[in-house]
């Protein structure tokens, strides 16, 4: 094995005050799944942006459709991330919906990650 270090190899992050929040500990784990899929996707030099379509979600989890549909909108739900543009096919070339991972500043200057999942809190049932 080479001592040399290997730079700029991916790698996804989840912290631990991440974690302990609401709104991760209420996700399935579909959802947990896909927002390890999406951070991975993740690159600085995009910004905050990632795209990932549902067909491409399915296969990569192994998963139906339904379920990759429910895992977004828990995602979307509880803030880890935003719909940018939504796909379609009403272009010429197909596109996949594009997503904020609210996790990541957008790169312009001042610019602070929202973190909405921070603040996330599932609703109260009354009785």
């Amino acid at each position: 094995m080479s001592k040399q270090k290997k730079r700029g190899e991916s790698h996804v992050r989840l912290y631990a005050h991440e974690m302990r929040t609401a709104a991760w500990q209420t996700l399935d784990t579909d959802a947990r799944a896909l927002l390890v899929e999406l951070r991975a996707l993740y690159r600085p030099s995009q910004g905050n942006i990632v795209f990932l379509s549902q067909r491409e979600a399915m296969k990569r989890l192994h998963i139906g459709q339904r379920r990759v549909q429910a895992a977004f909108a828990d995602l979307i739900e509880r803030g880890w991330v935003s719909v940018e543009t939504p796909g379609g096919f009403n272009r010429k070339t197909r596109h996949a919906t594009s997503y904020r991972l609210e996790n990541e500043s957008t790169g312009a200057p001042n610019n602070i990650p929202r973190k909405a999942y921070m603040r996330w809190q599932p609703e109260k049932k009354s009785r």
